[in-house]
C-alpha cells in the first residue's frame, strides 16, 4: 500500500459507509413493508411501574413505598382496564391506546436469567440466547433479506451517537448522531472546499474511492430530499429522544428508503430514589412518541415503532426506594396496523411461587414480538433465519391483517 492508499483508507475510516453498490431513489411508500422503528430502552425499564398492576394486592405488599397510587388518588395511575395502569408520566400516549393504536405486551423479555446489563443487551441486539457464534445484530440480518434492488443508502439507520449491535454486519447501515450532523464538514473549514479535497482525493477507480462515492452521494440525496420536506409543528421535547426521532420521521417523510431505524433512550437503571428518577424519563418516553405519532399523521399507516429493554426491575423494592436488576418488563407496539387498546401476553402474577428468583417472570419471548412485527409488518418469510436459536412462538397477535 502506497502513501496515497493509505491516506485514502484513514480518511475513509471516518466516513459514515454505505454499500458500493446501492441505487438511489424512493420505495419506502410503495415497498408494502412498514418502516420499522426500533426503540430500545437501555439500563432495565420497571415495566412495573411502567404499566401497573394496580389492582393486584401483592403489587403494594412488594412496594409499599415505590408502587403508582391507585387510580383517582394524586399522581394515581391511568386505568386502562380495570387491572393494569398506564404511569400517569404516560399521558401523552393515551390517544394513541384509544385509538387502538397502542398495544402492550407484559412479563415480556429474555429467556436468559441473566441480570447483567451487558450480556442481557448484546443478547437482544443480536437477537440470540448466549455466547454463540451469532456475532452480527438480527437488524442487519433482516437488512441482508431485503431485496437487492429496494437497497438504498438510508434502508437501515441508527440515530444517536454509536451504530447500535442490533444493525451491525455485513448489510449496509448508516449511523448518524443528528440529520443536521450528517455532513463533510470539519472545524473551521466550508462544505464545498472540504468536498473538493475530499472528491480529488477519492477521484479514482477502486473499492475505497467507489465507498467514498456513496457516501457524497448519500449527503446530497438526504440534504436534497429534505430540501422538499415541510418543517415539522409536532411538538418533540428537545431531549436528545426527542430529537433523535424527530430525525427518524424527518427521514420517513423525505420518503427516501428508510426502512428499519433504531433509537436508544437510556437511564432505566433505577436503584435508589426510583419515584424521583423515572416520572421524568418517562414524560420524555411518552412525549417523544406521541409527537412523533402526530408528526407522521397518515404516514403511521406504513410505520410500526416497537420498544424493548433488556430486562425489568425485581418486583419488591429496595432499601434505598429504588429497585435492583429484575427479569420481565414490558414491550409497546405502536401504529396504524396495530392491535392495540388492549395487553398482550399471559400475566403469570406477583405470588412468590409465581416469581422468578424474585422478578416477574418472562412469558413472552421478546423474538415472539420482533418475529411477529418482521412477519406481518415487514413481509418476512423467515424469521428462523434471523433468531437461530428460536423456536417460537412467532405471533404474539399484535397486528391487524393487511
Amino acid at each position: 500500500m502506497n502513501r496515497r492508499d493509505f491516506i485514502k483508507l484513514g480518511g475513509l475510516a471516518a466516513l459514515p459507509l454505505v454499500g458500493p453498490k446501492l441505487a438511489f431513489g424512493s420505495n419506502s411508500a410503495t415497498s408494502g413493508r412498514d418502516v420499522l422503528v426500533v426503540v430500545f430502552q437501555r439500563g432495565g425499564a420497571d415495566g412495573l411501574n411502567i404499566v401497573a398492576p394496580w389492582a393486584d394486592g401483592r403489587y403494594r405488599d412488594l412496594r409499599p413505598t415505590i408502587a403508582v397510587p391507585e387510580p383517582g388518588a394524586p399522581g394515581g395511575v391511568i386505568d386502562i382496564d380495570g387491572y393494569f395502569g398506564f404511569h400517569p408520566s404516560l399521558a401523552p400516549l393515551l390517544p394513541a391506546w384509544e385509538a387502538g393504536e397502542l398495544a402492550v405486551v407484559h412479563a415480556a423479555g429474555s429467556p436468559d436469567d441473566t441480570r447483567s446489563h451487558f450480556d442481557a443487551q448484546d443478547y437482544m441486539d443480536r437477537g440470540a440466547i448466549g455466547k454463540g457464534s451469532v456475532f452480527d445484530g438480527w437488524l442487519n440480518r433482516h437488512v441482508s433479506g431485503v431485496p437487492l434492488e429496494s437497497v438504498q443508502p438510508f434502508t437501515a439507520v441508527g440515530v444517536g451517537n454509536s451504530l447500535p449491535l442490533s444493525l451491525q454486519g455485513s448489510a449496509p447501515a448508516i449511523g448518524i448522531d443528528s440529520i443536521d450532523g450528517f455532513d463533510l464538514v470539519a472545524p473551521g473549514r466550508a462544505y464545498e472546499p472540504l468536498r473538493k479535497t475530499l472528491g480529488d482525493l477519492y477521484g479514482g477507480a477502486s473499492a475505497l474511492d467507489a465507498q467514498a462515492s456513496q457516501v457524497f452521494s448519500a449527503v446530497d440525496v438526504l440534504q436534497d430530499a429534505l430540501g422538499g420536506v415541510a418543517e415539522t409543528e409536532a411538538a418533540f421535547p428537545q431531549s436528545a429522544f426527542g430529537q433523535q426521532l424527530a430525525a427518524v420521521a424527518s427521514l420517513i417523510r423525505a420518503d427516501i428508503g428508510l426502512e428499519v431505524a433504531t433509537v436508544d433512550i437510556g437511564g432505566w437503571d433505577h436503584h435508589d430514589q426510583e419515584n424521583a428518577e423515572l416520572p421524568g424519563l418517562l414524560e420524555d418516553f411518552a412525549a417523544s412518541l406521541a409527537a412523533f405519532r402526530d408528526d407522521l399523521g397518515a404516514d403511521m399507516g406504513r410505520v410500526t415503532v416497537v420498544t424493548m429493554t433488556e430486562f425489568g426491575r425485581r418486583a419488591a423494592e429496595n432499601a434505598s426506594a429504588g429497585t435492583d436488576h429484575g427479569h420481565a418488563s414490558v414491550m409497546f407496539a405502536l401504529g396504524q396496523g396495530v392491535n392495540g387498546g388492549q395487553i398482550h401476553g399471559e400475566w403469570p402474577g406477583l405470588e412468590n411461587s409465581a416469581l422468578n428468583r424474585g422478578d416477574l417472570e418472562v412469558t413472552t419471548d421478546f423474538r415472539t414480538v420482533l418475529a411477529d412485527v418482521l412477519q406481518q409488518r415487514r413481509g418476512t418469510a423467515n424469521v428462523a433465519a434471523l433468531f437461530p436459536d428460536f423456536a417460537g412462538p412467532t405471533s404474539a397477535g399484535l397486528f391487524l391483517p393487511r
